[in-house]
């Protein structure tokens, strides 16, 4: 499972470097200005349903239903399930990207606070041409399930490389001509060329394709049956996102575009780390749970949990410590200004305090799912919801960009905390103390390799110096962690783990 996640983890690191140079692409070109808060504004509704519907968020209800109906009726019957699952989306999203074109200016004046017409117009016109984006990226959420299912990982996890790619590509040929519409265009055909990268391979699970609404089918009733209070927990954390953008767009302009620079920066640990693991460990969880291998469920979560702590610890105290350094590096350059650095890496030091939250509510979400509890992290998402609007209603005035993304990382702490309490008492008897010290040794060992870091100048390298500094903390940071595990791991671990190095 572990080798899984880590071929998974250096695509969705490719993917997320390749994020990255489309940010400095795109700040490049365009800087954090009201025409990139359009953009970010106006791709942020299909990137509402997006989450709801893709990103695996259906699959989370797919395939425990597809690996039940394999063990029940058999891939036949089972492959009516997903043809039916599939039409079914095309019906729904096509419908609903109709009316985010034809209500276009309804939507946005909702969802954003624009006050000057020229923002408001640009956002209004890049959101008729991503709007089709929907249709796309939920059909490829659900086909990326099925292939992690089949254990076909590295295609679904290189969808971001081509969303990626696509976007970069296309901002540089067509900025020129469509300016910041250019830029909506390649975004729009990211969402093609996504879907067609995964068709071969489902084509040789399914080998054939039916256009079939079987309404009746018990699973796709059950599908229908588990999928709402699935959406309206992921309906909740995106609310966040939408709520975060209407405060930031009522500030000056460029905030709404420097919380997105900033997201994007501390969501590649999340995306490397906490949502490879999770999108490879939730078939095996789900195997072990209708097996009741109640043991095996236990070890899967807390290696799951101590592989989040290990990485994620270390990766918030970079980010805190070194967001002025690490914004520098990769965004100011051509249009991206002295200012917009200052605010992206004041936005990224209060993200990176909830960095651990964000990471493991995706694995702790996925574990009540498994045992078809559903209602916990709904109630959970809209307690987080309710606190950070609250927050970004007391906070956003007077402290602007760092109140809008505090409020988001203490509600992402507070829906944490819930789904950790909820998952030990009532499903997996987790090793509490283990854990906490995992985290203690974490943190120690990260601060002690920041502060040796910090010490090491070498201004003549110029922006490039962090590289340098970053290199030295992640060395002393694995000598702690080989030092602890010499001292206080027992022999038979320590042969268990050798074991499994050798293998690899």
């Amino acid at each position: 499972m572990f080798k899984s996640s880590f071929i998974v983890m250096v695509i969705n690191m490719l993917s997320r470097i390749l994020g990255l140079v489309r940010e400095m692409i795109i700040g490049s070109v365009f800087g954090a200005s009201g025409m990139t808060d359009a953009y970010v504004s106006a791709t942020k509704i299909p990137n509402f349903f997006t989450t709801l519907f893709g990103e695996g968020s259906l699959g989370t209800v797919f395939i425990p239903i597809y690996n039940r109906g394999l063990e029940e009726k058999g891939k036949e019957k089972t492959d009516e399930f997903v043809f039916s699952i599939l039409n079914l989306i095309i019906a729904f999203t096509s419908t609903m990207s109709v009316i985010m074109i034809l209500f276009s200016k309804q939507i946005l004046k909702i969802t954003t606070g624009f006050a000057d017409p020229e923002r408001f117009e640009a956002a209004n016109g890049l959101l008729k041409i991503v709007a089709f984006y929907f249709l796309f990226i939920a059909l490829s959420g659900v086909v990326s399930s099925l292939l992690n299912n089949y254990k076909k990982f590295a295609v679904a996890a290189s969808m971001g490389i081509v969303f990626n790619l696509v976007i970069i590509v296309g901002t540089l040929l067509l900025k020129n001509k469509m300016g910041i519409y250019g830029l909506g265009v390649a975004y729009l055909l990211s969402g093609v060329f996504q879907l067609l990268m995964m068709l071969p391979q489902f084509f040789q699970i399914m080998k054939t394709y039916k256009f079939v609404f079987n309404l009746k089918d018990p699973y796709v009733k059950e599908m229908f049956v588990l999928m709402v209070p699935t959406l309206i927990g992921i309906f909740g954390y995106q609310i966040n996102e939408i709520v975060d953008n209407r405060f930031a767009t009522m500030l000056p302009a460029g905030t709404a575009s420097a919380l997105n620079y900033a997201s994007r920066l501390y969501l590649l640990p999340i995306g490397v780390f906490a949502i490879s693991l999770s999108v490879v460990i939730f078939p095996t969880l789900s195997r072990a749970v209708v097996k009741n291998k109640r043991k095996k469920v236990r070890k899967v979560v807390q290696e799951g949990l101590a592989m989040l702590a290990f990485l994620i610890v270390p990766s918030s105290v970079i980010l805190f410590g070194y967001a002025r350094e690490i914004v520098t590096l990769v965004y100011k350059r051509g249009h991206f200004s002295n200012k917009a650095v200052t605010l992206t890496s004041e936005t990224l030091q209060f993200y990176a305090l909830g960095l651990l939250f964000f990471s493991t509510i995706h694995l702790l979400t996925r574990s009540h799912y498994v045992y078809k509890d559903r209602k916990l992290p709904v109630i959970s998402s809209f307690i987080g919801i309710f606190t950070n609007i609250l927050l970004d209603f007391l906070l956003y005035k007077q402290y602007r960009h760092v109140g809008l993304t505090f409020a988001t990382s203490f509600a992402a702490m507070i829906n944490f905390l819930i789904l950790f309490v909820s998952l030990q008492r009532r499903y997996v008897r987790i090793n509490v103390l283990k854990y906490i010290a995992i985290l203690v040794i974490s943190l120690g060992g990260s601060l002690l390799s920041f502060t040796i870091s910090k010490l090491v100048k070498v201004s003549f390298l110029g922006s490039l110096g962090i590289v340098v500094n970053l290199l030295i903390f992640l060395i002393i940071y694995l000598l702690i962690w080989i030092a602890v595990f010499m001292i206080f791991a027992d022999d038979k671990f320590k042969k268990d783990v050798a074991r499994r190095f050798i293998k690899r």
